[in-house]
């Protein structure tokens, strides 16, 4: 499957396929950091390890998709809303 045709059925969803992959880890991410044996990994080690190199940058996305950080989301689990 070739990048353009990728680029193409993503933009029929109405999404960029950036977007979409970055959906995807950090659904990656916030279901590993609920995971029990995440505390040891910490929630750097979690987001490197699904591709975002740049903590700060990971922290600022993450609690822009799911309204808490990376940390209060390992620590305390989903918001309840």
């Amino acid at each position: 499957m070739s990048l353009r045709f990728l680029h193409k059925l993503s933009q029929q969803e109405g999404v960029t396929l950036g977007t979409w992959i970055r959906t995807q880890r950090l659904e990656r991410c916030s279901r590993d950091l609920l995971r029990p044996m995440a505390e040891e990994f910490g929630v750097a080690e979690i987001a490197r390890r699904w591709g975002f190199a740049n903590s700060s940058h990971f922290s600022r996305i993450f609690r822009e998709a799911y309204g808490v950080s990376p940390r209060d989301w390992q620590v305390g689990g989903r918001p309840t809303d």
